[in-house]
């Protein structure tokens, strides 16, 4: 073969030339690569606002980790207590108590180890923060008057969300926050004690997370919510809508409704997403409520509770059958998130020592019974915390003497143990409510005075005007080993500057 056919081609000697960056690019990769710093690539609350609900959140790194050189550097500020677990490069923390409202958290994470070189490290820091504290309530004095109002705590702000010549006669928040359910009527048809109220929603104006587009649709911009957007749920025409409750996936109403010409129609409405409202067929009832897994109806029924179907899937039944009864409790005032408990009031009927008193109960979905306490008055609220480890109780006493006067009391009773921490003695008064905060560290209550007053005022559930509505907050925790150890100690309350009814945190 001749010299010249030997001789490379042009073709071939820019292949060749190109293998050979390639592969020189590919040993440069590979030995840098094996010397890069391990880093943090992932973290789920970078830049959130998180609530109740969000217990924990995870780190994901670009390499095997040792576990103890992370958990023994990770920073919170403030701190929020934890537990950590593993899976290959992702970590999880889990909260021990749900996360404090109002607040900014700062992440930090300066130092750590991987598997392969423990001297490189590349520092991570952020930053992200929980919800706002506020909470919903009727104003009764000036502007305000008759509607429902928003405060935020953490803003210092306030929005009215309801017209001026409407009366908000109850309400309930959505469990995002973003929205509330309420039942209004106009001014003239409520001082004339007309049964008109309809069921209508409004904005709060807060964010819904549900609302926010992923991180990596950076793209994307959506519109700062506005308040006191109101929509139509429910009309009056044909039967008086009375008493409501809003399931919490947010998904179902339940309505107690009177036909406004056959009386002996009266019984709970079901509207659900996107469907036509619909009569449940079960026997007519009085109190109830909505399960936690939503599929669920819990229904005052003579001296006993029914547990009344709403989802058709449940055990193959139809709605309206009922599951289960419970005859011993006429009343159930709150059932655990993890729907693993209720808190149900005992009227004593079959104890003719007991038949004047009231007892809560702590009943098990396994059946298991524990009593928390009693009243001579009435077991007016009681509520679980965020753990379900506590049950905050309202409750008024009978004070002695010939005139039938009742005091509430604030009392938290440790379900484990059965002790009791009493919290607050109110002023004996006519009607009192409270709502515990959604991290558990708070309690709002109102303090109320009803007289004989002009028409148009704000009334009581019995029908008495509203002369003075003082509202309250009331800290549960001094410091964070009290919180820990769940063992709520009393705190001085503080008078909120605003006058109202029925104050109610948002989730």
């Amino acid at each position: 073969m001749s010299t010249k056919a030997r001789r490379l081609q042009p073709l071939d000697r820019l292949a060749l030339t190109l293998m050979m960056l390639f592969t020189l690019v590919m040993v440069v990769l590979i030995g840098l690569g094996g010397r890069a710093a391990a880093r943090v690539r992932d973290f789920s609350w970078q830049n959130e606002r998180v609530g109740a609900e969000d217990i924990a959140f995870l780190m994901t790194f670009s390499r095997p980790m040792q576990p103890k050189s992370i958990e023994q550097n990770l920073d919170i500020s403030p701190p929020l207590p934890g537990k950590f677990s593993w899976a290959g490069r992702r970590m999880a923390y889990t909260l021990d108590l749900p996360i404090p409202y109002g607040e900014t958290f700062e992440l930090s994470l300066n130092q750590a180890d991987d598997l392969y070189d423990a001297a490189r490290f590349e520092a991570y820091s952020s930053s992200f923060q929980s919800r706002d504290r506020a909470f919903v309530y009727v104003g009764i004095t000036g502007e305000t008057q008759g509607r429902l109002v928003l405060y935020n705590l953490t803003q210092q702000q306030e929005v009215i969300l309801t017209p001026s010549d409407w009366v908000v006669l109850d309400f309930q928040p959505y469990p995002l926050g973003d929205r509330v359910l309420f039942a209004a009527t106009d001014a003239k048809s409520y001082q004339a004690g007309e049964q008109n109220q309809k069921l209508y929603s409004a904005t709060t104006g807060l964010s819904s997370p549900s609302a926010e587009p992923p991180r990596w649709q950076f793209w994307r911009r959506v519109a700062p919510p506005q308040p006191a957007e109101i929509e139509q749920v429910l009309d009056s025409a044909a039967y008086q809508n009375l008493k409501f409750d809003l399931s919490p996936d947010g998904e179902t109403i339940v309505v107690q409704r009177l036909s406004r010409k056959n009386p002996a129609d009266f019984g709970p409405w079901v509207i659900a997403a996107d469907t036509e409202p619909r009569r449940l067929e079960t026997d007519p009832g009085g109190d109830f409520m909505i399960t936690p897994d939503s599929q669920s109806l819990l229904l005052q029924q003579g001296e006993g509770t029914a547990i009344v179907a709403l989802d058709d899937t449940i055990a193959e039944l139809e709605t309206g059958n009922t599951l289960d009864f419970l005859p011993e409790y006429g009343l159930v005032l709150d059932v655990a998130d993890d729907g693993t408990a209720a808190a149900m009031v005992s009227f004593n009927q079959n104890d003719p020592e007991k038949r004047f008193t009231q007892t809560l109960f702590w009943v098990s979905n396994q059946g298991e019974e524990k009593p928390l306490l009693s009243a001579t008055g009435a077991i007016l609220d009681a509520q679980f915390d965020p753990t379900n480890a506590l049950v905050y109780c309202l409750i008024s006493q009978l004070l002695p003497g010939e005139t039938y006067q009742v005091q509430p009391y604030l009392i938290a009773v440790d379900v484990s143990t059965g002790e009791q921490y009493s919290l607050i003695a109110m002023p004996p008064q006519p009607m009192v409510n409270m709502s515990l905060s959604p991290d558990g560290l708070a309690v709002l209550f109102d303090e109320t005075l009803a007289v004989a007053g002009e028409e148009g005022t704000v009334r009581t559930g019995d029908g008495r005007p509203v002369s003075t509505g003082r509202l309250w907050l009331l800290p549960l925790f001094q410091t964070l080993a009290d919180r820990i150890a769940k063992t709520p100690s009393p705190v001085q309350p503080r008078e909120l500057p605003f006058q109202g009814l029925n104050p109610v945190w948002l989730p």
